[in-house]
């Protein structure tokens, strides 16, 4: 009877959960915010607007806003999440007048997000959404032909101005991004790029909001 087997089992129990413990990930949450307290101090651009019983940061139709944070801990990759809103009558791929409605995400001025919308019962739109960006093509955006609400989470939200208290006026995605990153500083920002012929009345036709937005630092140890 080989009197040492106990003692080899025990050796590679001990060395399968010193396998499973490295590596772990350390997550560090650098910005956290449901917007139910005011703007955030690093929020650039900021303003809050009370929406289907719940602050949100926006309205906006185009621009947007710049969320920045300094002295980042250590860390390899950010993980970015929110959910966006997007309020009333997007009409996304179509050609002017009425469109592209674009909505854009940047990290560090760099491209994460450039996607069409389309919402507000229109029947014959498309959105690239969920594609992340277009494919450049003959020099021109060539945007990917996906069905209104793709890949949203809530369809059957009330508008919150042309289409108010309708439901069906307002979509919901959940954004989820993470990949490499080790500066010390991150800047998120995003942005509306949306037509509208009827200009005087474009943010109320069609707008975009965002809310518990979490950015993450996670170090792989």
């Amino acid at each position: 009877m080989n009197t040492n087997m106990p003692k080899y089992c025990f050796f590679l129990l001990c060395l399968a959960m010193l396998g499973a413990c490295k590596g772990v990930p350390r997550e560090t949450v650098v910005f956290k915010s449901d917007f139910e307290h005011g703007v955030p101090v690093n929020v650039v651009n900021g303003k809050i607007e009370q929406y289907n019983g719940t602050g949100v940061l926006g309205r906006y139709s185009d621009g947007g806003f710049n969320v920045q944070v300094k002295g980042m801990p250590p860390h390899d990759m950010i993980k970015i999440t929110f959910d966006l809103y997007i309020h009333d009558t997007w009409d996304g791929n179509q050609s002017a007048p009425g469109g592209k409605d674009i909505w854009m995400m940047n990290v560090d001025g760099g491209s994460v997000i450039y996607a069409t919308f389309a919402n507000g019962g229109c029947t014959d739109c498309t959105q690239s959404y969920p594609d992340q960006q277009p494919v450049f093509f003959n020099n021109t955006f060539n945007f990917a032909l996906n069905k209104l609400n793709s890949n949203a989470i809530k369809t059957d939200l009330p508008g919150a101005c042309k289409l108010k208290d309708i439901n069906g006026g307002t979509s919901m995605y959940r954004i989820q991004r993470t990949f490499h990153h080790t500066a010390s500083t991150i800047e998120l920002g995003c942005f509306g790029q949306l037509e509208d012929p009827d200009t005087a009345n474009k943010n109320c036709n069609e707008s975009w909001s965002v809310d518990n937005m979490r950015i993450t630092a996670i170090e792989n140890r």
